[in-house]
């Protein structure tokens, strides 16, 4: 598998490179902005005018030789002269474009055949006065010059002898034999004569009109004095007698019906449909009436289209709205019914939740449309899971949008059921960029992926703008969406630890148990709001800002105890993330900031740094509005910058062992928030299976410190372990 180096980078532009190796190339190109970066700026400098030349070569090992650049472009440069070339090429645009247009010319000379005339070859010998050339030498036979023969010595010269360059082909004068002239100009009058009948079928053709019956024809008597001229249309047999003895038929009514009135604009041609390959239409953007909340005693949100407007509580019976945001808030799960039928049931959890082997759904958010004819729903996932059934015995279709994809997906009947799940996040390695992904400068965006699942029965699949159509899909086969790479991958098995046909929360135990008190109180107070009436946010805040219950700081609690009294607020946070978005965002950011400079909340502020985590990918403007939140709340600016790279996923651009050094560094930092940060990038992305010596709380910094000294100590060690691994 290729590098990429400069010169690897010059073959792939220009084309050189065995089909495999381009392959692999091109993946790594658009794995890489450096690479992607220097293509560009490649073909901005050979395209540049008024470029200057490289100074000339002060020596024999000079970057500027043109033995060098020979050598480097024949791939027979190495060493540190190799290195000082492709370095003062990368700095220098001279230096660039002088080895990247003479790789194209190269490129272009010994890739294209060059057919030189045989008399340009002679005049070329004459330059050169005798005996150093000889113009009457012929080309050999076994390698004509420029691959034609030249003519005999004592042949007719009649044609020009420049009549060519050629250009590849052979001049009709330097055929062989007189056979041959006749058998070319035969050949292009052949050519001719079948374009000229090409031509003729191709001309409209009149039709004859058809006869004109007398029937056509209005009988009107002739003027007087004019013989009516004779014609040779038959005429009737005079009638016969009637019959005295037979009953006469029933008279017939000689008018004829009236004709049908003919609109005289010719009707539209029935619309076909979509074909195989066309893009969706967007949903339609109207609000009304689609479905209603079929579960109670959940917590699930909704609003207008419009940001700005408040979330409300969706309770038991309320009325779902096409296009309007629906959130099932994390740890619940709910029921949406729509009026055709089909049934989508919003899933989310929370980390005190989920199975190791699983991810983290915080919040689901989805948006229904009005459905197209032949569908029975139609809904863009923005984010979380969804599962799709329906209640009708000859199943349903659906439609569901996901990022830029749009899927089909037909149940077999009301046993089938099929899972949609959506999420983003940044790669620990992505380089980190303050502005939204979707503007100049903005970095690369997170990786985002899908999958549409068949969990119970059979459903067919389709993705219209893919040419993809898979029928019978069977429980336990999915497709798959890489966003970055915009693939689809599949049908293919699910794996056994991604399956995910249960609807309960997956804790249980004492553990379980405390989750669930802690998702009812919240319910309670939703439902207390309802009647006051108070605006969501009001009660996810209170819950936030309220203060540790004086039990939690008693020795002798269990686990469960201990989760059972800080779940609320941990709870509340993920919450007020799901709920962060338009002009609200900023305040509601505002909030969580203030809870990672407490001290005494470090179960607030490992809630914070992990659910901001999966926050910041979910839209392009998150980060920018995360950092303009801590500059508001008087955070420095590079404080600002270190917490959003922190919470994206840090990574140094020494590698990743530099990323192990640095982050058991920033374990000491002044800021509370970031050494949270620090800690939580340590054990999500190098040692998950820490201990508790290596999970202390980062507040005791201040409180502790001869504590906090023996967790850095503890880290420092643990980082030489984590660093003779990767070596390995």
């Amino acid at each position: 598998m290729p590098r990429l180096t400069l010169r690897t980078l010059l073959a792939y532009i220009d084309d050189t490179l065995a089909p495999d190796e381009a392959r692999d190339l091109g993946k790594k190109v658009a794995d890489s902005e450096e690479a992607r970066a220097l293509i560009e700026r490649i073909k901005k400098v050979t395209r540049r005018r008024r470029l200057t030349l490289p100074p000339p070569a002060s020596d024999d090992g000079d970057v500027s030789d043109p033995n060098t650049v020979a050598e480097y472009l024949s791939d027979a440069l190495t060493g540190p002269q190799l290195r000082e070339l492709e370095d003062r090429c990368l700095a220098s645009d001279v230096h660039l474009a002088e080895v990247a247009a003479c790789h194209q010319i190269l490129t272009l000379v010994l890739t294209e055949p060059v057919r030189v005339p045989p008399t340009a070859n002679q005049r070329m010998y004459k330059l050169v006065e005798a005996p150093a050339s000889d113009p009457r030498r012929k080309p050999g036979k076994a390698a004509p010059v420029g691959g034609v023969t030249p003519p005999a010595p004592d042949g007719p010269d009649a044609d020009d002898p420049d009549e060519a360059l050629l250009l590849g082909l052979k001049r009709y004068g330097a055929s062989d034999t007189w056979a041959g002239r006749v058998g070319l100009v035969a050949a292009v009058g052949g050519v001719a004569l079948f374009l000229a009948v090409a031509v003729l079928m191709a001309l409209p053709k009149t039709e004859v009109a058809p006869p004109v019956s007398s029937a056509d024809v209005a009988v009107r008597p002739p003027p007087a004095g004019v013989t009516p001229p004779k014609t040779d249309l038959p005429t009737a047999p005079d009638p016969k007698p009637a019959d005295p003895g037979k009953k006469p038929a029933d008279p017939v009514d000689p008018k004829p019906a009236d004709p049908k009135p003919v609109d005289p604009v010719d009707p539209k041609p029935a619309d076909p449909g979509p074909k195989l390959g066309d893009p969706a239409a967007p949903p339609l953007a109207d609000v009304k009436a689609l479905g209603r909340m079929d579960t109670g005693d959940v917590a699930v949100v909704t609003r207008d289209p419009d940001p700005a407007s408040p979330w409300a509580r969706l309770d038991k019976g309320g009325e779902v709205a096409s296009n309007k945001p629906v959130v099932v808030l994390p740890g619940y799960k709910a029921d949406v019914r729509l009026d055709t039928g089909v049934v989508a049931h919003l899933w989310a959890n929370t980390p005190e939740q989920q199975i190791p082997t699983r991810p983290v759904v915080f919040q689901t958010r989805v948006r229904f449309h009005p459905p197209a004819p032949g569908f029975d729903a139609d809904l863009t996932l923005d984010a979380g899971r969804v599962y799709l059934t329906t209640r009708q015995a000859g199943g349903a279709k659906v439609r569901v949008r996901v990022g830029t994809e749009v899927w089909d997906a037909a149940l077999r009947g009301d046993k089938s059921e099929v899972l949609v799940q959506a999420g983003a996040a940044f790669a620990p390695d992505a380089p980190y960029r303050p502005a939204p992904w979707d503007q100049p400068g903005g970095g690369e965006r997170p990786r985002t992926e899908a999958r549409l699942m068949v969990t119970r029965g059979s459903a067919d699949f389709h993705a219209p703008a893919r040419f993809k159509k898979l029928d019978a899909l069977a429980a336990g086969t999915e497709v798959a969406w890489e966003g970055k790479k915009n693939e689809l991958a599949g049908p293919r098995p699910a794996k056994k630890e991604e399956l995910f046909p249960d609807r309960v929360p997956l804790s249980e135990g004492e553990r379980g148990k405390a989750v669930q008190r802690g998702l009812a109180d919240f319910v309670r107070d939703l439902a207390d709001a309802d009647r006051n009436p108070v605006p969501v946010r009001v009660v996810v805040k209170q819950r936030l800002i309220a203060e540790p219950s004086p039990k939690l700081f008693k020795p002798g609690l269990t686990d469960a105890e201990q989760l059972g009294l800080v779940f609320p607020t941990r709870h509340a946070v993920y919450c007020q993330l799901a709920l962060a978005d338009g002009p609200a965002a900023a305040d509601l950011l505002g909030d969580l900031i203030d809870l990672t400079g407490r001290p005494e909340r470090g179960y607030g502020r490992q809630a914070v740094v992990s659910a901001m985590s999966s926050w910041v990918a979910q839209a392009p403007g998150n980060t920018k509005a995360l950092l303009d939140a801590l500059e508001g709340k008087t955070w420095l600016v590079e404080e600002a910058n270190l917490f959003a790279h922190l919470v994206r996923g840090y990574a140094s651009d020494g590698g990743p062992m530099d990323t192990v050094d640095d982050l058991v560094k920033f374990l000491n930092h002044e800021n509370i928030g970031v050494r949270e940060a620090a800690l939580g990038n340590l054990l999500s992305n190098f040692d998950p299976e820490a201990g508790p010596d290596l999970r202390a709380d980062v507040g005791l910094r201040r409180e502790a410190p001869p504590v906090y000294a023996k967790f850095l100590k503890a880290w420092e060690e643990r980082a030489k372990a984590i660093k003779e691994r990767m070596k390995k």
